[in-house]
């Protein structure tokens, strides 16, 4: 990695404080039953579509699976535990019913249903199912790429993501230098979402790295 590249990056110290930051407040989520409910209901309300309509021999196939990956995030979000102590193996159950829902490609639709906002439901648990399981740099990214996919269904008061939470990460400063000029709001926050997840995966690649190694980039990065 070049100087100019790791000079882009804040030191290690600011990216431990944004997964610190995402934990705490997921942490917090956690450990609400009654906050946890509601974003069970904010997540129901986003994922409500079109009155179904009847399937033709052509489009019968299609419409299975869509219905089948819709029932799978409707079932883990179901089955995602509301107490503080959650089994680890529904845990792990949750987390594997989540995996199609969040790789469906964003363009499309799913049951009527657009995929980004999907998508963005499915890593918004997937981040509760981390932060439960105490992977902090895996909810960071599971978060962030929520983010990316649909910032509408995180932010605002029906958004999926604690109100402090997104206040402290996508404030308007933080906007206002990630759009620039004539940028959307959401384009902003993916912009901002985007660079967070760059601080990421530079923190993995340097954490990963010898000692030697490890030390030379993060002084860099200061």
């Amino acid at each position: 990695m070049t100087a100019t590249a790791v000079a882009a990056f804040p030191p290690h110290a600011s990216i431990c404080s944004l997964i610190s930051f995402l934990g705490h407040h997921l942490a917090a989520l956690l450990a609400d039953p009654a906050d946890l409910l509601a974003t069970r209901r904010r997540c129901v309300a986003l994922l409500a579509g079109p009155s179904p309509r009847p399937a033709s021999s052509a489009d019968g196939d299609d419409d299975d699976d869509d219905d089948a990956v819709l029932a799978a995030l409707q079932g883990a979000i179901d089955s995602f535990p509301t107490a503080a102590s959650a089994d680890a193996g529904l845990l792990r159950d949750v987390e594997a019913a989540l995996q199609a829902p969040a790789l469906l490609p964003e363009d499309g639709r799913t049951a009527g249903r657009g995929n980004r906002v999907v998508a963005a439901c499915a890593y918004f648990y997937l981040a509760l199912v981390r932060a439960a399981q105490g992977d902090a740099w895996q909810m960071a990214a599971h978060f962030l790429q929520a983010v990316l996919v649909s910032p509408a269904a995180l932010a605002g008061r029906g958004g999926l993501a604690p109100r402090a939470l997104w206040d402290g990460l996508f404030d308007e400063a933080v906007l206002a230098r990630a759009g620039g000029a004539g940028a959307s709001e959401d384009d902003a926050a993916r912009r901002a979402a985007r660079r967070y997840k760059d601080w990421l995966m530079y923190y993995r690649v340097v954490a990963a790295a010898p000692d030697g190694a490890g030390a030379a980039s993060a002084d860099g990065g200061g």
